[in-house]
């Protein structure tokens, strides 16, 4: 390889030296480099029995040398956790997380505001998450996928029972005494709140679950 570098021009050899700098930078070890320019020095050499110089050849060192560096692999596109258990927890506490901050904000502000028991506010956060899981599993998660949709009988009853619950889990539980469905102070409220939405978040972020509000196609 010495010999062939002796027989470059000023410029040529000014071209090699950049590359070989190059291609230590993108990680190419010595024996790398060595086969790299084996490879190319005869066809600069015989470009330059042309006139052309390396440069016009094979283009500018940091052009070339782009081809040889490593490529970064993809990144997997990770499957998002549609554990039914960890879905249902994840939406009642998005409903927990609302519920109890625009509650605790509304009595901040509004002395006669209505507030929910606390004991009204859990059960409804827990069959509001339970409605939302059904609805993704019956009817977003098939329209993502491209299912042709059909007459979902059992969906449409599951989901149905489900709101019907909810509605009455909300009514008689706002009949409950007082001494047990506690009505708690709006700063109470609002620290509830922040305190579901921030484990909501967490737990995302542990487990990957996948939202009951956005259905996304498999893969």
């Amino acid at each position: 390889m010495e010999n062939l570098i002796e027989e470059l021009t000023a410029k040529n050899k000014e071209y090699i030296h950049s590359v070989t700098k190059q291609l230590i930078l993108v990680g190419k070890s010595d024996e790398e480099v060595k086969a790299i320019l084996n490879d190319i020095l005869p066809q600069i050499i015989e470009g330059q029995k042309s006139g052309i110089i390396a440069r016009k050849l094979l283009g500018a060192p940091t052009e070339f040398v782009q081809q040889y560096q490593p490529k970064a692999a993809d990144k997997p596109v990770s499957e998002k956790n549609e554990n039914p258990g960890l879905m249902w927890l994840d939406s009642s506490l998005l409903f927990l997380g609302f519920i109890s901050l625009l509650n605790g904000v509304m009595a901040l502000f509004t002395s006669n505001s209505p507030v929910y028991g606390f004991v009204t506010v859990i059960l409804s956060a827990a069959v509001a998450g339970l409605v939302m899981y059904l609805m993704y599993r019956f009817f977003y998660r098939p329209k993502a996928d491209g299912v042709r949709q059909k007459w979902n009988w059992k969906g449409f009853l599951a989901t149905t029972l489900s709101v019907l619950l909810w509605i009455a889990v909300t009514i008689f539980s706002g009949l409950l005494p007082v001494s047990i469905n506690v009505q708690l102070p709006a700063l109470a409220l609002i620290i509830i709140g922040a305190v579901a939405l921030g484990l909501r978040w967490l737990l995302k972020r542990q487990f990957n679950i996948q939202s009951a509000l956005v259905a996304q196609p498999r893969r």
